[in-house]
């Protein structure tokens, strides 16, 4: 009888562990469910059929210009459009396929990345749209010609140009690209400082926040005549006007974010024995660090919309001569061109900054959400 208690007793705490690791296991199994559908950042359905389905975005793309025949009804060469009017489709195929393949490779090996399998899943439904866009967009310019040329240049138009003459738009982005960046380091330079002297003394306060808040009324952009009269050569002038772009935003962002410091930090350090050099430095100025950075990208953003205006008051290189250029000999489609490199330029200086912010603020991780 004893043996038989004793087995009986082993066999219930044994079901009683299996229904412990058993509940242990949907537990977990829920959390991380729940952590999946929580996620801030990566919050896209995550269904994988949504993947092929984008990669079938620019298959489809690739197919509407192989299958649909060209119409161009009443138009003419050399007198509607240029002689030289770009129209062979092959670089723009060429793109289809290769954004198609590097779509279908990135796949397997976001086995290994986690982050990349949640990123490419999370736009996938984007990516897939980005394709059908590229469908019509080919349809209603290179194909049936309802937006006309030469003023709506389609995706053949713009890729059959861009490879042959990529040497000498590499020519204009690397003007503007130094233009612009020696104008907001400047600004940039320019306002932290300001920004600290109103934000931390008030005869700073006094004297230069009234001449800040004037300055941010004005538009960058009308201080081009001024600019152009007093300040020689163009370049100068046109460094000026991006300084000015960014100037007053990071200057106030700076002084809003040394004001927003808690006092309760300001005492506890002076209950340390903090002298006001140490506040400055180490409570005032790390305490608006993130309203320095959405000053940063404000001033990017206002920088590069003063940028095009401002390379077209005398400038013989960059961006926005070429936009003026073209206009000029109504060649839009390089237009669109300057216009797309610049969107790219532009992206990749705001994903640079991003960096350098998420780097300098990496002590935030955890304490806000992301």
């Amino acid at each position: 009888m004893e043996v038989v208690a004793r087995e009986a007793a082993v066999a219930e705490a044994t079901a009683d562990a299996a229904a412990i690791e058993a509940t242990v296991k949907a537990t977990d199994a829920a959390a991380a469910a729940a952590t999946e559908e929580a996620d801030p950042v990566y919050w896209k359905a995550h269904s994988r059929i949504w993947y092929p389905i984008a990669i079938g975005g620019f298959l489809i793309a690739l197919a509407v210009n192989f299958l649909v025949p060209e119409n161009i009804p009443g138009l003419s060469r050399g007198l509607d459009f240029s002689e030289d009017y770009p129209l062979t489709p092959t670089n723009y195929r060429i793109f289809l396929i290769a954004i198609a393949a590097l779509l279908a490779l990135l796949y397997p090996v976001s086995h290994f990345f986690p982050t990349l399998r949640k990123k490419l899943l999370h736009k996938a439904q984007f990516i897939f749209a980005g394709g059908i866009a590229l469908a019509f967009w080919d349809l209603l310019t290179s194909k049936f010609f309802v937006l006309k040329p030469p003023y709506f240049p389609g995706p053949v138009t713009i890729l059959d140009y861009l490879p042959t003459n990529w040497f000498n738009l590499l020519g204009h982005i690397a003007a503007s690209s130094r233009l612009f960046i020696t104008g907001l380091v400047i600004g940039t330079v320019a306002g932290i400082v300001t920004g600290i002297l109103i934000g931390w003394y008030r005869q700073w306060f006094y004297w230069l926040f009234p001449i800040l808040k004037f300055t941010g009324v004005v538009p960058a952009t009308a201080w081009m005549p001024l600019a152009t009269v007093l300040l020689k050569p163009p370049p100068v002038a046109m460094t000026f006007l991006l300084v000015i772009a960014s100037w007053f935003v990071i200057s106030f962002m700076m002084c809003q974010g040394m004001e927003s410091t808690p006092k309760a930090l300001y005492e506890v350090s002076e209950t340390l024995g903090a002298r006001r050099r140490f506040l400055l430095f180490h409570v005032a100025i790390p305490n608006a660090m993130p309203s320095i950075f959405t000053g940063i990208s404000m001033a990017t953003s206002m920088s590069f919309l003063t940028l095009v205006a401002a390379e077209m008051m005398g400038a013989t290189a960059g961006l926005g001569y070429f936009i003026n250029y073209s206009k000029t000999f109504s060649k839009f489609y390089q237009v669109y061109t300057a216009i797309i490199i610049m969107f790219i330029v532009f992206s990749l200086i705001l994903a640079a900054i991003d960096l350098i912010r998420k780097r300098a603020l990496r002590w935030q991780k955890g304490l806000v959400q992301q």
